[in-house]
């Protein structure tokens, strides 16, 4: 209980630095696609285990988001009505590349390769 009591009393930098810690899959890095709105953040995107990951903002309703294998063209497509996406992808060594569409309609694209 007493613990309980004192967890307020910690500092706010020590809860903040696991919130904004890196992803410890591979980072995929965005280009935007014109037109962009203003306001518009890309959003954090990443690769781990089989799955490609993306977390936007909280003022971002839904998602829409196809990874293509670039050899082949082959596709997997997911979306969310939230602010984050998850798509399971093929583990196979290759190189992908990931589109996005978000709820206030800008669109981001990406790629990453697996050895």
């Amino acid at each position: 209980m007493i613990l309980l009591a004192l967890m307020p009393c910690l500092p706010s930098s020590t809860v903040k630095a696991s919130v904004d810690d890196p992803p410890e899959g591979i980072p995929i890095g965005l280009e935007g696609l014109p037109p962009l709105h203003p306001r518009s953040i890309a959003p954090k995107c990443y690769y781990e285990d089989g799955y490609v990951y993306v977390i936007a903002e909280s003022s971002v309703t839904s998602i829409s988001g196809t990874v293509t294998r670039l050899s082949d063209n082959a596709q997997w497509s997911d979306s969310s009505t939230g602010c984050m996406l998850q798509i399971a992808v093929p583990t196979d060594p290759a190189t992908y590349r990931l589109t996005l569409t978000l709820s206030d309609g800008s669109a981001y694209y990406g790629d990453y390769t697996l050895f």
